[in-house]
Formats: structure tokens, C-alpha cells, sequence
């Protein structure tokens, strides 16, 4: 969970960045900069959906060979 944390979080700080960066001087052209956005955003739910099915799996996991689940 904290590999897919720090993933989430590095992918949101850089756009960020790159949002100030383009408020501010302008360097890309619109177009391009919405292309990085949309990419941003799907590296995002990406790293957060992997994160949360390897957690519930080894949660599961860890359940059934408690012996709590069947």
C-alpha cells in the first residue's frame, strides 16, 4: 500500500508542478498540456486501483489462511 501511495502522491506533485509552471510562463501549448493532464489523471487511477486490489488480495489472503474465511 505505501508503494502505490508514494506513486500516487509523486504523480499528483509533478502536475501540480507542471500546472504552476503552465499558470505561469505558459511553455506548452494548450493541447499538449491537456493531453499531460488526462495522462496524469489515468497514471493516477491506475496506480490507486493496482494499490487497492494487491491490498484486498493479501488481505484475503491473509484471512484464509487464518482460517477465517472459507
Amino acid at each position: 500500500m505505501r508503494t502505490g501511495a508514494i506513486v500516487c502522491l509523486l504523480v499528483f506533485v509533478s502536475w501540480v508542478a507542471l500546472a504552476l509552471v503552465q499558470l505561469w510562463f505558459a511553455p506548452l501549448s494548450g493541447e499538449l498540456f491537456f493531453k499531460l493532464t488526462v495522462t496524469a489523471g489515468a497514471l493516477f487511477v491506475v496506480a490507486l486501483a493496482i494499490t487497492l486490489v494487491v491490498n484486498e488480495y493479501g488481505r484475503n489472503k491473509k484471512l484464509k489462511d487464518g482460517g477465517y474465511l472459507d
